[in-house]
């Protein structure tokens, strides 16, 4: 344990020089009579209110950040950490639990103390105290694909209240949309809204099985706040940044850190995502390792990479952020010694290509083009990474 403690210290400096202010980014089961035990049980333990966390969408990214925030508050009575979940995931873990192998320790989350639910709403029932009129949600936290965002509003009204804090963990430029659809869909009745970026390599290696092989810093920023003096873009008081830097400060395995300008953090998640990921499927689905070790592919992401640091400093002018807030160039080679050291990762987009499923490709690859577009900047090398990845999608109806 000393020795793997050294390791995480060691990758967490690693992450933190990486750039400035950031390391810096079918449900049809009903829930087993076990799980509604446990939860009844642990609210009726504590004469407090029971502070309750959903995650939606617990995959290999949403089961390893959910399960170390329910490793964090497992002995709490006053803490309830509940799991949304599909279809054979859900069936398979209801079951055996959630089992996640990680470089940081691994975690178990025994199938009689999982609070697991196939719909958002079975889950919101089974909080639902008749002598309680305040929010029964606290925290959501979704960790769906982007290619699922549509679906994001109506998942969580069931969950939320205007005390309710909302976390995306998710790829790409999403938040203008997102907060458009939870306006029209229930008009934004929550506390604030939160972007997550996820670096981390973590995939589900079967249902209820994840494995976490490298990194795994959460970066996190404001994309609405009740509580600013304007709805103005990620505008934010500090308060959301206390709510947020408190759900986390306890979860020591996970390196966290808040941002305080989140279209910067998208973006410079994006200086990943977007050669590394794109690459990859460009090619037909090859590993990192194979993309830093050729020559001329290694070329290629340092153009892709200098074409969003571009694009994202144009974006951060014409909203109105100062210099001191834009990508500095240096954010190409940090990122290229990142991946140097990730070893033969699969990216998420991959998986989605072998696997034949819906790959992220308007909100991780597109809208990253169409806003270099409209700004003016060149960007040759996406757009035909881009019109690559849309022909794959287009042949194998990956939508």
């Amino acid at each position: 344990m000393l020795a793997m403690h050294h390791q995480i210290v060691a990758l967490s400096i690693l992450l933190l020089g990486l750039a400035p202010n950031l390391f810096a980014s079918g449900f049809s089961l009903d829930v087993t009579s076990s799980s509604s035990k446990t939860h009844k049980s642990a609210a009726a333990d504590t004469s407090e209110r029971t502070s309750r966390i959903a995650i939606v969408g617990a995959g290999a990214v949403g089961s390893y950040y959910g399960g170390r925030i329910w490793e964090s508050v497992r002995c709490s009575n006053s803490t309830d950490v509940l799991f949304h979940l599909r279809n054979e995931h859900y069936a398979h873990c209801v079951e055996n639990g959630i089992t996640v192998t990680s470089i940081d320790g691994n975690l178990n989350i025994p199938s009689d103390e999982l609070l697991a639910y196939s719909t958002t709403e079975d889950m919101a029932k089974s909080v639902k105290d008749e002598d309680d009129d305040s929010h029964a949600f606290d925290w959501v936290i979704v960790a769906l694909k982007s290619s699922s965002l549509d679906a994001v509003p109506e998942l969580i009204k069931p969950l939320t209240s205007p005390e309710t804090r909302v976390l995306v963990i998710m790829n790409g430029l999403i938040e203008d949309d997102l907060t458009e659809m939870m306006r029209e869909e229930q008009g934004l009745e929550c506390k604030a809204v939160y972007g997550g970026m996820a670096l981390i390599c973590s995939n589900r290696l079967s249902p209820g099985v994840i494995d976490h092989s490298y990194a795994g810093k959460l970066v996190v920023g404001v994309a609405y706040s009740a509580d600013a003096d304007d709805d103005g873009y990620c505008k934010w008081v500090e308060s959301d940044k206390k709510a947020i830097m408190d759900l986390f400060e306890p979860v020591t395995p996970v390196p966290f850190e808040f941002e305080d300008n989140l279209l910067r953090g998208r973006w410079w998640k994006n200086c990943w995502n977007l050669p590394f990921n794109g690459i990859s499927v460009a090619m037909g689905g090859i590993t990192t390792d194979r993309i830093v070790g050729d020559p001329s592919l290694r070329k290629l992401a340092y153009k892709v990479m200098d074409e969003t640091i571009a694009t994202a400093n144009a974006d951060l002018a014409k909203h109105g952020f100062p210099e001191e807030d834009y990508l500095p160039e240096d954010t190409r080679e940090k990122m290229m010694v990142f991946t140097d050291t990730m070893g033969a990762y699969k990216p998420s987009t991959m998986l989605d290509l072998h696997a034949r499923k819906p790959m992220e490709v308007k909100y991780l690859f597109k809208t990253a083009l169409d806003r270099a577009t409209k700004l003016g900047v060149p960007v040759p090398h996406l757009e035909t990474l881009v019109s690559q990845i849309e022909a794959f999608q287009r042949h194998y109806k990956l939508y």
